[in-house]
């Protein structure tokens, strides 16, 4: 079963088979960030945060992408500053601490299943930020990435003390004092993508339909592990591991697994 809805004339949303593409829908302008675009992003993240809590595992994977040229192109200054007297409520937190330029990014971990951006055209400032909310970032060799906040006179704020903490600090202190674009390949290269691609969209949703055959079980405890082991030290890291690792030895799913390898087939497994 195909789910299709629309959020706000500027965000996509089509569930099939347990992957979920989530569309930036404004080509005309490279998907700039306007006012609608922000609210239908939060409007999708919220959608897909709700069908995990009501349906688990009928979710796998979600794919972002950008229609048109470009998959952004950050701010839309002018049409932002249109509506000067919504501002300050981007800046306002909510009870997780958490603003909602912020939630942006780091939204798409409400859904509890993997995240896989597909850049190219421009990947500008917020457009970028966006991108580094995701878990994998498949990116064209000819896009062009950049932190442009600077230009206008303020700093990556969409959570990237979070979403980039994977990234060199000399790499992220550059890109966001001068504003530099960088090449697909050389995002690759610093880090701010994983891998290239000559087709992105199409690369993400092997990736994501890849993932959505697999336990749904293992790959959250597989998100688990990688989300907490770098606050803990050698030892604790270690026993979330063998924690995690036992809580999926001889369950269900790995079961399914196994009998799956083991015959030649492919795996099913039942929503959780």
């Amino acid at each position: 079963m195909t789910i299709s809805k629309r959020f706000y004339e500027r965000v996509t949303l089509e569930i099939e088979n347990g992957v979920a593409e989530v569309g930036l829908a404004r080509p005309d302008r490279h998907n700039g960030l306007d006012w609608a675009m922000i609210d239908g992003l939060l409007a999708a993240q919220r959608h897909l945060a709700e069908l995990a809590g009501r349906q688990p595992g009928q979710l796998r994977a979600v794919v972002l992408v950008g229609e048109g040229e470009s998959f952004c192109a950050g701010l839309d200054m002018a049409a932002i500053m249109a509506q000067p007297e919504r501002l300050p409520g981007l800046l306002e937190a909510a009870e997780d601490g958490i603003n909602p330029v912020q939630r942006l990014a780091l939204g798409w971990r409400d859904a509890g299943v993997p995240v896989i951006a597909a850049l190219h055209g421009h990947v500008y400032g917020g457009g970028l930020q966006i991108a580094l909310g995701a878990d994998i970032r498949v990116v064209h060799p000819q896009a062009r990435l950049a932190l442009l906040e600077i230009a206008w006179g303020i700093i990556p704020d969409m959570a990237i003390s979070v979403t980039g903490a994977d990234i060199r600090g000399d790499v992220l202190r550059e890109l966001a004092w001068t504003g530099r674009k960088v090449s697909g390949e050389e995002a690759v290269t610093l880090g701010l993508a994983t891998r290239l691609s000559q087709a992105p969209r199409d690369t993400a949703r092997e990736i994501a339909t890849a993932i959505a055959g697999h336990s749904p079980r293992a790959v959250a405890a597989a998100a688990a592990l990688f989300a907490q082991a770098p606050g803990l030290d050698a030892r604790a890291r270690l026993a979330l591991e063998a924690r995690l690792q036992g809580e999926l030895l001889g369950g269900a799913e790995q079961q399914e697994a196994m009998a799956a390898r083991l015959t030649g087939r492919a795996a099913r497994f039942p929503p959780a």
